[in-house]
């Protein structure tokens, strides 16, 4: 197969959505097919990457780099742009939208694609499969949605209705839409009349770590960002008041790794929690193996998300202490996986006894059974087969 993949997001950007996009580029190169990305980047430029070849077009609108002095004199007006951009256009990449069909076609013109991918958010990947449908060109597309998009609980009202109309006519021209839950299939699928849906979930690429390390510090652990509602305030006050109780040492620490913004920690447990700088992904896999807890937080409400960084938890074989809804997916996985423990994140007690559980096992230098089996389904390489193998049936039938 010829397949294109249009995205803002791929490698060297080193956000969860970019992990994604690289599987699929990087698995459907390995398994023998062609593959041309095209994305966003610091320059104009056409690199191989994964074998596959990636054409990186500059967002005039969005990029910021160079030197600091100028990144605080052109940050906030890109940002006013890209804001203006979206209220316009419901696209923040609404300008980098017209140069990349314009390579898109280019590409087309010159070898028709198979499969044609693209993603959301944001909108522009989608908006140009739906103009090169305009235009004649004939592929396979593929719409993965990852997350809502109307739906999405941060969204005006007003924006919701605008994008509903949208996402309706995404979902009724794509051949096939892909997202990363079966309740945002089910989601999803109350929008339109067909069943064109398949669940690919995010995942892990790096091999399984079963031996069992223990600091000599109780550590507890969370790498990435704080995003919207998913914040430590009530893990802070449940830590700052076991640690008053002598339910945990009192020398525990609480490493936060790669916030982009600094928290503020209760006057109690200040000399215990650690923020500090994000770093390279590798890096933040080499620090999970220096952790004896690994914390996850999602406010309650809503359903059918994985965070990208529960997969990468998963393989670890460290306890994850996931404060979520406990009637949601990844209370679920974590069953199903035996890999850790949830707590609905307002449920301050039941948070204690989850921390509780985990430092039993760090003092009696224990681990949770992991079922290994089907965590290795959620290599990154077997959750893309499971898109491959569903277009490879699919085009064989056409």
């Amino acid at each position: 197969m010829n397949i294109l993949i249009v995205s803002p997001f791929f490698s060297p950007n080193i956000q969860i959505a970019s992990f994604r996009i690289d599987a699929f580029a990087r698995y459907f190169r390995e398994a023998g097919h062609t593959v041309t990305v095209i994305t966003i980047g610091e320059r104009d430029e056409t690199v191989t990457r994964y074998g596959c070849t990636v054409h990186y077009l500059r967002d005039w609108a969005g990029n910021l780099s160079g030197s600091d002095a100028r990144k605080r004199f052109v940050g906030p007006l890109r940002l006013m742009l890209m804001r203006m951009q979206f209220l316009c256009s419901l696209d923040w990449r609404a300008l980098w939208r017209r140069r990349a069909c314009a390579k898109a076609r280019e590409l087309l013109d010159r070898e028709p694609a198979d499969v044609l991918l693209t993603s959301y958010s944001p909108l522009a990947p989608h908006m140009i499969a739906l103009r090169l449908r305009k235009k004649g060109y004939k592929f396979h597309w593929v719409a993965d949605m990852r997350d809502e998009m109307s739906d999405h609980p941060h969204h005006s009202l007003h924006i919701a209705r605008r994008l509903r109309r949208v996402e309706r006519i995404v979902l009724r021209e794509a051949d096939l839409v892909t997202t990363v839950s079966r309740p945002l299939v089910d989601q999803f699928r109350r929008l339109c009349g067909h069943d064109r849906f398949l669940e690919v979930r995010n995942g892990y690429d790096y091999e399984e770590v079963r031996d069992a390390s223990f600091q000599p510090r109780f550590t507890l652990g969370y790498v990435g960002r704080f995003y919207w509602e998913s914040r430590p305030d009530n893990l802070f006050e449940v830590l700052a008041e076991m640690k008053r109780r002598g339910e945990i040492p009192s020398d525990f620490r609480f490493r936060i790794v790669g916030n982009h913004l600094r928290l503020v920690v209760p006057e109690a447990i200040r000399d215990n929690v650690e923020q500090e700088a994000e770093v390279p992904h590798d890096e933040a896999l080499a620090i999970l193996r220096q952790l004896d807890v690994l914390v996850m937080i999602h406010p309650t409400g809503r359903r059918g998300v994985y965070t990208g960084k529960v997969f990468d938890y998963l393989a670890s074989n460290k306890p994850i202490l996931a404060l979520f809804d406990p009637r949601d997916v990844v209370a679920d996985l974590l069953a199903e996986t035996r890999a850790g423990f949830v707590a609905d994140n307002d449920d301050r007690e039941g948070v204690r006894r989850k921390i509780l559980e985990c430092h039993r096992l760090w003092r009696d230098r224990e681990v949770l059974p992991r079922d290994w089996e089907k965590i290795r389904q959620y290599r990154r390489k077997n959750q893309v087969g499971i898109l491959l193998k569903h277009l490879e049936a699919t085009l064989r039938r056409h």
